[in-house]
């Protein structure tokens, strides 16, 4: 079953439903997280969150640009 958004009457992503094999999977890496690596992601979610991240292709390209071979 793959990953299911619900939407308000707006069409707006209010919730997902993910399926639990996967939940579980993602649950078991996150206990794996050393206290840095979860403070790390954690800061990174605010980040998000704050609107201070880059668009993925954004970020592609940079990366594109800045090869040397």
């Amino acid at each position: 079953m793959p990953i299911q958004y619900i939407t308000d009457a707006r069409g707006e992503k209010v919730a997902v439903v993910v399926p639990l094999k996967e939940w579980e999977a993602l649950q078991e890496k996150l206990d794996k997280l050393t206290p840095a690596e979860a403070a790390a992601s954690d800061d990174a979610w605010q980040d998000y969150l704050a609107g201070k991240t880059k668009p993925l292709a954004q970020v592609i390209k940079e990366q594109l640009h800045d090869r040397e071979d």
